[in-house]
């Protein structure tokens, strides 16, 4: 086909689209799509509450725990780059429903797994699903709806996306009440098969338009880049920082990455625009919002395993005690608006960014023995910080992006944003195994026997296991002992994550223009 005629279908399916009555059954539309995005964000967060479970299980180390948590991740990120192409392409409601399959096949292997092998496998398998439910569901909206419709309906789309992230852990707490660790993924299956049914009887599309090829080569380099870096942060601390294992991993990921740039600068349709990173307010819009997820992301996983570890909460009161950060992140949400009108885009996203520091600062307090109130301060300033900065980074990021590349930009954003998460979980969980391990060898291993110590050095979930090889008197100990080694590297965890945001905070201050970018707006 022609570049004409391909134009003029192109032209001639949008025409259709807009000009089309609009579907009588748009709202059911909406709430399938809902329910499926919810899905999809549950799963980044729900498998946290579950990690001391499947340590027990699996016998798996810290190391191994991180990778559960970012193997998700990190493939939804690498994988969304080409998400919206392949919907374009091949069809909105075709992308869905062949996303939706990958994402049910790959949770029933998850609940089969018996191995952190074969779990970091199919994990990784559920975000490429994911990876293509996301794009897929926010082009059906934009097709059901008319134009004066579609605010509302994005509103309620974009609601239940970050909805999504802290109900995960309140959900896998209660189900881990009552069932096995596999059931946070068994949820799925029904979900999906629900969405699958009723997506096809209710969402009408046009087929896909066609277009430009797949920088298939740029995604593999941009994921198998990144995943390398994640290597060696995720298994420095049990190979050892300066071993070749870990130098090599981190000097490979930097070559991959930089070969991606070089690839980027000359591939016919490349993921990333190489013109965006030359739009200031794109880069450090990207980079606050980024920084939020990494603080949120990363604060989940290592409060879980404190909550359930060392203050031994059930596994539901574990995820009602993350409630705080929804809430006061929703708060944030409607007010940051309202904010920026006021004080511009830029002082909103600095005070934000400063409160998510002041929240991770406060649990350096925290000890062995210590109530939630001080937890849930802190959940509260990091909930209310992520609030007022994720939605006004993003809009930020975007409100100088050339209209051709608005797509581009929403979908590498959108990436920068996943990869920030799981880099929260492994930077600020590499930083918490590191003092763990080594506060667990240092402090207990002229007192107890090796072999325990060692098992113990595994993770803070291994410290029960390991106490059991001991008698009841010298266990006590040995478990006190345990926790103050794992609420040491939770402090080191915090400082370094509360140290970030305060940088972040001046970047963002001296960098941005003043006035409110999310509407367009520049004083300065």
């Amino acid at each position: 086909m022609s570049e004409k005629s391909r134009k003029s279908e192109e032209t001639t399916q949008l025409g259709t689209e807009t000009t089309a009555p609009p579907n009588p059954q748009r709202w059911w539309v909406l709430a399938v799509l809902c329910l499926v995005v919810t899905v999809v964000e549950v799963d980044a967060t729900v498998v946290n509450v579950a990690l001391p479970s499947m340590a027990a299980d699996l016998s798996a180390s810290s190391s191994d725990l991180a990778w559960i948590s970012d193997a998700y991740i990190l493939t939804f990120a690498a994988f969304m780059l080409i998400g919206g192409r392949l919907g374009d392409q091949y069809g909105h409601k075709r992308l869905l429903q062949a996303s939706l399959t990958i994402f049910g096949v790959a949770s029933l292997l998850c609940v089969l797994a018996t191995s952190t092998g074969q779990l970091l496998a199919w994990r990784a398998l559920l975000g490429v699903g994911g990876a293509g439910i996301l794009p897929a569901s926010l082009a059906l909206v934009t097709i059901s709806f008319p134009k004066e419709e579609r605010p509302k309906a994005f509103g309620i789309w974009s609601a239940m996306t970050v909805l999504g992230l802290p109900l995960g852990p309140v959900l896998g707490g209660w189900l881990l009440n009552h069932f096995w660790w596999g059931s946070v993924f068994l949820i799925n299956i029904p979900l999906v098969l629900v969405t699958m049914v009723s997506a096809q009887l209710l969402i009408k599309t046009p087929a896909g338009a066609g277009g430009r090829g797949l920088d298939v080569p740029g995604v593999l380099l941009s994921a198998l880049g990144t995943g390398t870096l994640l290597f060696a942060i995720i298994e420095g601390p049990r190979l050892g920082w300066a071993t070749p294992g870990t130098i090599g991993a981190a000097v490979a990921g930097v070559i991959l990455l930089a070969v991606f740039v070089g690839w980027q600068r000359r591939a016919p349709a490349p993921v990333l625009d190489l013109g965006l990173l030359r739009v200031r307010t794109f880069v450090v819009g990207s980079m606050a919002a980024s920084l939020s997820f990494f603080v949120f992301t990363g604060i989940m996983f290592v409060l879980t395993q404190y909550l359930q570890g060392v203050l031994r909460y059930e596994p539901l009161n574990a995820g009602l005690g993350l409630v705080p950060l929804a809430l006061l992140f929703t708060l944030a949400s409607i007010i940051a608006g309202p904010m920026a009108a006021k004080i511009g885009s830029r002082g909103v996203i600095a005070i934000g960014l400063l409160l998510i520091g002041v929240g991770m600062f406060i649990l350096v307090a925290a000890d062995t023995d210590t109530t939630y109130s001080l937890v849930g301060v802190s959940l509260g300033f990091t909930g209310l910080g992520a609030g007022l900065t994720v939605g006004q980074a993003i809009a930020t990021s975007l409100s100088q992006v050339p209209p051709a590349l608005a797509g581009v930009g929403s979908a590498v954003g959108n990436s920068a944003r996943q990869i920030g998460g799981a880099l929260g979980v492994a930077v600020l969980g590499s930083v918490l195994a590191s003092v763990y391990a080594g506060n667990v060898t240092g402090s207990l291993l002229s007192a107890f026997p090796a072999d325990v110590v060692g098992k113990a050095s595994e993770s803070v979930n291994s410290l029960t296991e390991a106490a059991a090889l001991l008698d009841r008197a010298q266990a006590d100990r040995f478990l006190e002992l345990g926790r103050e080694a794992f609420v040491n590297g939770m402090h080191t965890s915090m400082l370094v994550g509360g140290v970030l945001a305060v940088l972040s905070a001046a970047v963002v201050f001296t960098s941005l223009p003043k006035g409110n970018l999310a509407r367009g707006e520049e004083l300065v």
